[in-house]
Parts: C-alpha cells; sequence; structure tokens
C-alpha cells in the first residue's frame, strides 16, 4: 500500500491505494522509518489515488515540517485533480513543489 526508497537524503513515498482512518496507520510507519533513516527530502506519489483522509494530511504535514527544519524540499507527484483540489483548498500546494512524475522531481532535487 505504501513503498519507500530512500537513496542519497531523499525518499520516495509511492501511496498505492486511497488513505483513510483504518489504514493511515501503515502510511505513519512508513514516514517514520524515512524520518529515523535521516531523509531530508520526501517525494511523495500519488500515482492513482483519489482520496486521502484528514490524517494522512496530517502526517504528511508533519514531514514538510521535518524537511523544512532540515534544509530539504517536498514534492508531490502525479496528482489526480481530486488531489490537486483538495492540496489547494488546504493550502499544501503554496508550500510544497509539484512535478507530473517521480524522474522530474528527482531531477529537480539534484
Amino acid at each position: 500500500m505504501v513503498r519507500t526508497i530512500i537513496e542519497n537524503k531523499t525518499a520516495v513515498i509511492n501511496i498505492e491505494k486511497n488513505i483513510i482512518s483504518e489504514n493511515a496507520d501503515i502510511l505513519e510507519e512508513k514516514l517514520n522509518y524515512v524520518k529515523d533513516a535521516g531523509a531530508l527530502n520526501f517525494i511523495f506519489d500519488f500515482h492513482n489515488i483519489e482520496y486521502i483522509c484528514s490524517s494522512a494530511l496530517g502526517l504528511i504535514a508533519s514531514a514538510l515540517r521535518v524537511s523544512g527544519e532540515n534544509g530539504g524540499v517536498v514534492y508531490f507527484c502525479s496528482l489526480s485533480r481530486q488531489l490537486r483540489n483538495l492540496f489547494e483548498a488546504t493550502k499544501f500546494l503554496t508550500i510544497v513543489n509539484t512535478a507530473d512524475n517521480i524522474d522530474e522531481a528527482l531531477k529537480n532535487i539534484k
């Protein structure tokens, strides 16, 4: 449901399924793992995701804080129209970068 890869202080978090309150703990475990591993940059890949719950938004906000405090950057990739609208309404898109895909985000980070 959530796959992570860490390379050169950059974590790619691939969310493969809508995050609802019943499975938000999986996202929390993965984010704690990448934070503990020392990741500074976070790339969230939302390919095929149309919904995330408020708990997941809080977890993502925590990753934004950690990244910002350590001089890192955050990218949201592959946003559906529904997620883009949600992130615009919650003002996330005023503080994160967006990219069409993971490769574009990685290129911009390096």
